[in-house]
């Protein structure tokens, strides 16, 4: 039994098969760690191994396969819909008026096919105050043939009654060598943008991806330079933000890229190390004739306040346009 397909993560793997193996599985879990990292992946390559008809995840079998394309009765899956900043507790609960069956019904019926039914809630911490304390009863008191997994990259959002009644599987970020094999032989790419790549993903290869999606790349270089003065214009940072900003996933991977930046910034330029440089595809942006300790300082301050600020705010065009406007260099 195994997760051949999960990069790294030995640890937690070992674990989540030492409960099979023991037949001391806990009613529900909770799968913490940055996103991107590969939570819900593990996740669903568990439930394989729960629900599969030879007991070993074997991927081939109807159960496993089934999972693998959503379609297995007995498992349930729950995230933000569409635009929907939030998970609303018409999902937990249900709602006879809007016909939403919720997972608090589903999970008082009898599996499906097995003894088991899996329920994945991605993104646990957009859960409504309302929604979390609909779950909290049914954690409180679950029926024994239901297996929670509550997968979330802000695990301090969740509130602690629901954390305290989780078994929790902490992940952390991949390494270098772990993303590079990833883009190498998984995704195909060359061993330079490999490289490039498994460098300003933050150990996140769902990172990696958005950074090879939609010209974000190219998008980011723009960003650098208007960031370090080399082009600055009223007009492209309403834009950048507002293009940066269209999803919530987009705007924590580039405030992550504004960190780096800030912080490659000052090892280029004041510690003078270039090697330890992250962002080394627009090293040339970001080398600079004079650089300001205290822009550096107040400006990093402030990107991590906008990270704060971003988990409670829905307008986070004109928060991101706001912090663009305070960091651009200006001498």
């Amino acid at each position: 039994m195994g997760f051949e397909e999960i990069i790294g993560h030995e640890k937690q793997k070992n674990l989540l098969l030492s409960f099979l193996k023991h037949e001391r599985m806990p009613h529900a879990f909770l799968f913490s760690g940055q996103g991107g990292i590969g939570k819900k992946k593990t996740a669903l390559e568990f439930v394989k191994h729960i629900l599969c008809e030879h007991g070993r995840g074997c991927g081939a079998c109807k159960a496993c396969i089934r999972i693998q394309r959503g379609t297995h009765p007995d498992l349930i899956t729950l995230s933000r819909q569409g635009s929907e900043t939030s998970i609303g507790i018409d999902l937990i609960r249900g709602n006879e008026e809007k016909k939403i069956r919720g997972i608090n019904q589903e999970v008082y019926e009898y599996p499906y096919e097995g003894k088991k039914r899996a329920v994945i809630i991605d993104e646990a911490d957009s859960l409504t105050r309302e929604a979390a304390n609909a779950l909290l009863k049914t954690l409180e008191e679950p029926p024994p043939f239901n297996i929670f997994f509550l997968i979330t990259a802000s695990e301090e959002e969740i509130p602690h009654t629901i954390r305290s009644r989780c078994s929790r599987v902490f992940f952390t970020a991949l390494r270098q060598d772990q993303l590079k094999r990833y883009f190498t032989d998984v995704l195909r790419l060359d061993k330079l943008q490999a490289e490039t790549l498994s460098l300003i993903s933050y150990g996140s290869i769902g990172a990696g991806i958005f950074w090879l999606e939609n010209n974000n790349l190219q998008i980011r270089s723009g960003l650098a330079e208007m960031i370090t003065g080399k082009r600055k214009n009223f007009l492209n940072a309403t834009l950048l933000a507002e293009r940066i900003t269209k999803t919530s996933d987009g705007v924590t991977v580039y405030l992550s890229f504004l960190l780096s930046l800030f912080r490659d910034i000052f090892v280029l330029n004041v510690s003078q190390d270039s090697s330890m440089v992250i962002n080394r595809d627009i090293k040339n942006i970001l080398e600079l004739e004079k650089v300001n300790l205290r822009w550096i300082d107040e400006s990093t301050k402030r990107i991590q306040e906008t990270i704060r600020i971003m988990r409670y705010n829905v307008n986070k065009w004109l928060i991101f346009e706001d912090l663009l406007h305070h960091i651009m260099r200006h001498a």
